[in-house]
């Protein structure tokens, strides 16, 4: 795989068609989609998950897969979406797939070089992203690579009956510090 990013454990690379059938099976894991996203869980063929990454608009979204450079493996994906170039500022939305592969600092890692790609080449002045109270391996995530609580959308999520807070976190430009080393 050529990765465009590399840190010293993961590379952010171009997504490739074959990946998208290992992204399928993830969102065939409850856990998975239903701490990822705020949208009704489904599961999603590879072919609906390629056809949603060639629908991009590759002026406001910049999308990569993860991949582990020890043996070039799939981890997760990382995406910048919904920039406003005139305000210089864009959404972020990251995932590991395999519960297996999640905390082992891949996602820190992947997260880095997607902040240092936004900030130091794309010349974005914040970074926001929303994450659901209940996954607190990302908030801790988030926290960890600088990002702050900018607020809460109450009750804004609906799980088995639940309702369940919607935080929404940022970070600046000026306060990025990569927290690896990157190649």
């Amino acid at each position: 795989m050529k990765n465009i990013f590399v840190g010293p454990h993961v590379g952010l690379a171009v997504p490739q068609p074959e990946d998208f059938d290992e992204i399928s099976d993830w969102y065939t894991d409850a856990d998975f989609v239903r701490k990822m996203d705020t949208a009704t869980a489904r599961p999603l063929t590879g072919e609906d998950l390629e056809q949603t990454y060639r629908n991009l608009d590759r002026h406001t979204e910049y999308y990569f897969h993860i991949h582990s450079l020890e043996d070039d493996h799939l981890l997760g994906f990382v995406t910048l979406f919904n920039i406003e170039w005139n305000n210089q500022v864009a959404q972020l939305a990251i995932a590991i797939g395999d519960p297996e592969e999640r905390g082992h600092g891949y996602g820190t890692e992947a997260l880095n070089l997607i902040l240092n790609y936004a900030f130091n080449e794309l010349n974005l002045y914040k970074v926001c992203l929303d994450v659901i109270a209940t996954n607190p391996a990302a908030i801790a995530v988030y926290q960890n690579s600088g990002f702050e609580f900018e607020g809460t959308n109450k009750r804004a999520i609906k799980r088995d009956g639940q309702r369940i807070d919607l935080y929404h976190m940022g970070l600046f430009a000026a306060d990025f510090q990569p927290r690896i080393t990157l190649n």
